[in-house]
């Protein structure tokens, strides 16, 4: 029903979308007398069915939160620092926004690049780039970087996806490595719990957890192997050993159809092409001789997948062999004392994982015929937030491909951003074009950057936004010639996300001017000189589709009851910040971008849009003018499950293949390190490798002596980023549970440190060191310290401040040394040692 209709009501329910976390699962608020009385699962939803996490329900705790920031606010101390009170003055909007206005106007008129922007709203992924519109390159965040850097772009380089995951539908055996899929986080938890739970019990899916910690899913899985922190990609490369150099195990009739495993390599690594086309070769073993790949007539079973093939005095292998060769040496052996899985372990899980594969085996899902591959890995930032991530991306990657699981059923899924599913488009050489920048597109290289986050040096990453106070406050070492004035903070927390906390915080000093947009205030809007109230998700327009599983189509956040104070839509007040400043028509123009405008809907340059008016233009653009506001009013949502041809073998329907053989990764890196070279930057790109391998010189396990522990941070489904600790039914919930009380600490390494329960530890890094409360328990490996992220918060909320505030990201490193040379992840694990302060 329209919204004036339903708020007239004394007693509704009111379909919404959630936004207690980053996805968008479907909810219902029951409303009497216009207050908020409950949030559950929309029952007629098909993502979530009806369930929701703790996060989500206690969503009404963050609508009444009598600390919410309820009207504009001006800073009256000009002093700033940890725990310095702002003395804040409320004012008008026009006052707020004049200030605001004319101080970044001043700055965009001088030089926009002296404006760090920390954008980062996951529900209004359309706001990102305001400062990209505003003229500022930079990104002052790790939100999308600190879990997924190495992640995100990998998935777009090997089927035009943003995430992935194994197919709840089919899979029997199923191995998550670092990640919480189905349990505690990651890809819309309500929907995944209910999906994971019916696998386990409908089809007795055999579940392996490999990870540090014993968390949710490692608790509940059949097996959970404690795997040394930064090694996921050493175990397995050790399970793809066996499968290819013990048991001859791979789907042969995959990497021939499907992948560019049959593509001839030389000896330099690159792929061997006709000399006139440029078409890459294949060995056709029935004519003895090197071929085109779209030779017509050739048949595939003849196309050889190995051996050793001379042609003109030089030899070529096919890309298989290739990688079967770079692994020869990755042996259980060598690969058990790199992660501290024994080998013996390593064999079998490898063996149940082949078998469970059933390569060869066929499924008919609505009538047609797909290959059944019911085993495959899912991984996240666990696995893949370390100094190599991109190999440690590669390599979760590399073990499905092996045995042909990669988009169908039972196997490894592809995961879209958005309602766009795949973003899958036809590219060279046969293969599908390689979508590593779906967030944004990709920066032009530049031998001077022009990015504190230097953007323009990673031209397949994610902006490593951890780099940007080393380079604010080391200007010199890369030619910075200008320094950043000013802040614009919407609903982000740079100073809680940021890794090196302490060169953040010098970072906060150097800035004339912060304004932020946000509901309750944090660690970084407490340095703020004006701050703008958002409006909640419970009292806003929008539509939300983010990185769907299973499903596809948008649910509509609205307004369940009237706002509640002076707030107004982060987008309107962004829009209003364009039109003052003088760059609404640049603003209006990435909007058609960011909403998917079709033409007939794009926007007038310079007429500003309320967030209502761009409602109805997106909706209407994706799914034609008839379904516009008022029919999503009506509706609450177009989500539906997706169709067996939308998730499977999606590539096979363009007639193009997916890479086992990274060869763009290689190519890319090729033509860095040469530009590099002529630009006479010191620059390594010896992580853009085609196939992924150890490599022993990973800084992490190569630091002094004395620092004999990993440190590592965690967070299960209570807990999102940092707002939700703020919330007292959270709060409730952590502060009984001892995995979130303090320091987590194994009970023999304790013992031998003579560590009990209740010391506080000095935690100390090559970075920096914090302190806190001893947990001893069997939950964590030997060699590791886990710290909950509900203990990291300092600001001045009251609910969820802890007397002792562990905040992991100041044992960070926050260089290049330590960062992904290929996608730019930050490292997220910290070598430390300790000692007792205090029993």
């Amino acid at each position: 029903m329209k919204q004036s209709e339903m708020v007239a009501q004394k007693d509704y329910w009111a379909k919404s979308a959630c936004k207690m976390c980053i996805h968008s699962c479907a909810i219902r608020a029951h409303v009497v007398d216009g207050v908020v009385v409950k949030i559950e699962g929309d029952p007629d939803n098909p993502s979530n069915r009806g369930k929701l996490c703790p996060k989500g329900q206690a969503g009404i705790h963050r609508l009444y939160d009598p600390h919410r920031v309820k009207t504009p606010l001006r800073r009256t101390n000009p002093e700033k620092g940890i725990g310095v009170d702002p003395k804040w003055e409320p004012i008008s909007w026009d006052e707020a926004l004049d200030t605001v206005a004319e101080k970044l106007k001043a700055i965009r008129e001088d030089d926009p690049r002296k404006l760090l922007p920390a954008i980062n709203d996951f529900h209004r992924i359309h706001i990102w780039g305001w400062g990209a519109a505003f003229g500022t390159p930079h990104y002052f965040s790790t939100v999308g970087q600190y879990c997924g850097a190495a992640y995100h772009p990998l998935n777009g380089i090997l089927d035009g996806s943003f995430a992935a995951i194994n197919d709840y539908n089919h899979c029997k055996y199923w191995i998550q490595i670092g990640a919480g899929d189905g349990f505690s986080s990651h890809l819309h938890v309500a929907a995944s719990i209910k999906r994971m739970a019916d696998a386990r019990v409908e089809r007795g899916m055999k579940l392996v957890v490999v990870e540090p910690r014993m968390s949710a899913g490692a608790a509940k899985a059949d097996e959970w192997l404690p795997v040394r922190p930064g090694t996921d990609r050493a175990f397995v490369l050790g399970m793809v050993y066996v499968l290819l150099h013990e048991q001859n195990v791979y789907d042969a009739g995959f990497m021939r159809k499907h992948t560019n495993g049959i593509y001839l390599v030389a000896p330099d690594g690159n792929l061997f092409r006709n000399a006139e086309t440029a078409k890459p070769m294949v060995w056709d073993s029935a004519g003895n001789t090197a071929r085109e790949y779209d030779t017509e007539g050739l048949n595939l079973e003849d196309v050889a997948l190995e051996g050793v093939y001379t042609i003109e005095g030089v030899e070529y292998r096919p890309a298989f062999q290739e990688v079967k060769d770079s692994l020869k040496d990755h042996t259980p052996e060598r690969m058990a004392e790199i992660c501290s899985i024994p080998a013996e372990t390593i064999r079998r899980i490898a063996t149940e994982f082949g078998e469970a594969a059933c390569i060869d085996s066929t499924i008919k899902i609505n009538g047609k015929e797909y290959p059944y591959r019911p085993a495959a890995v899912n991984f996240y930032r666990g696995a893949i937030g370390h100094f190599d991530g991109g190999l440690d991306s590669a390599a979760m990657k590399l073990i499905n491909l092996v045995i042909g699981n990669i988009d169908v059923p039972g196997g490894h899924i592809g995961v879209g951003l958005d309602h766009r599913l795949l973003i899958l488009k036809e590219g060279k050489d046969g293969m599908i074009e390689p979508q590593p920048h779906l967030l944004h597109p990709a920066y032009e290289f530049a031998e001077k950057p022009y990015s504190y986050q230097l953007m323009e040096w990673y031209p397949i990453g994610i902006d490593p936004g951890h780099l940007i106070a080393e380079n604010v406050l080391n200007p010199e070492k890369y030619g910075f010639d200008f320094q950043p004035e000013a802040l614009i903070i919407e609903h982000s927390n740079p100073m809680w996300n940021l890794s090196a906390t302490n060169k953040v915080i010098e970072v906060f000093k150097k800035l004339k001017f912060i304004v932020a947009i946000d509901i309750v205030l944090n660690e970084s809007t407490d340095w703020a000189d004006i701050v703008l109230p958002d409006l909640s998700y419970l009292e806003s327009h929008l539509l939300v589709c983010i990185e769907p599983p299973m499903v596809t189509g948008h649910v509509y956040r609205r307004p369940v009851i009237e706002p509640l104070y002076d707030g107004r839509d982060a987008t309107d007040i962004l829009t209003e910040l364009a039109k003052r400043i003088g760059f609404l028509p640049e603003w209006n123009g990435l909007l058609n971008f960011t909403m998917f405008l079709s033409e007939e809907n794009h926007l007038d340059p310079d007429t500003p849009y309320s967030s209502l008016e761009l409602t109805d233009r997106m909706a209407k653009s994706i799914y034609g003018q008839d379904k516009g506001l008022e029919w999503f009013q009506e509706h609450g949502h177009t989500t539906r499950d997706q169709t067996p041809e939308e998730m499977y073998l999606p590539y096979a329907k363009l007639g193009q293949r997916i890479p086992l053989y990274f060869n763009f990764i290689k190519e890319v890196g090729d033509d860095m390190a040469e530009k590099m070279k002529t630009a006479g930057v010191e620059w390594d790109t010896s992580a853009y490798l085609p196939v992924p391998v150890w490599r022993d010189h990973h800084p992490l396990h190569n630091t002094p002596p004395e620092y004999d522990l990993y440190a590592f941070a965690f967070k299960e489904a209570q807990a999102n980023f940092s707002e939700s600790t703020t919330l007292p039914w959270i709060d409730e919930v952590v502060s009984c549970q001892p995995m979130h009380l303090g320091v987590m600490i194994n009970s023999k390494t304790a013992r031998n440190k003579g560590i009990k329960t209740g010391d506080i530890l000095k935690i100390e890094s090559p970075f920096g060191e914090i302190t806190g409360r001893a947990t001893v328990g069997e939950e964590v490996h030997p060699e590791c310290i886990a710290i909950s992220n509900t203990i990291s918060r300092w600001s001045q909320h009251p609910v969820g401040k802890k007397q002792r505030s562990t905040h992991f990201n100041k044992l960070l490193p926050a260089d290049v040394k330590w960062t992904c040379g290929m996608t730019g992840h930050l490292e997220t694990t910290a070598r430390v040692k300790l000692s007792v302060i205090s029993e």
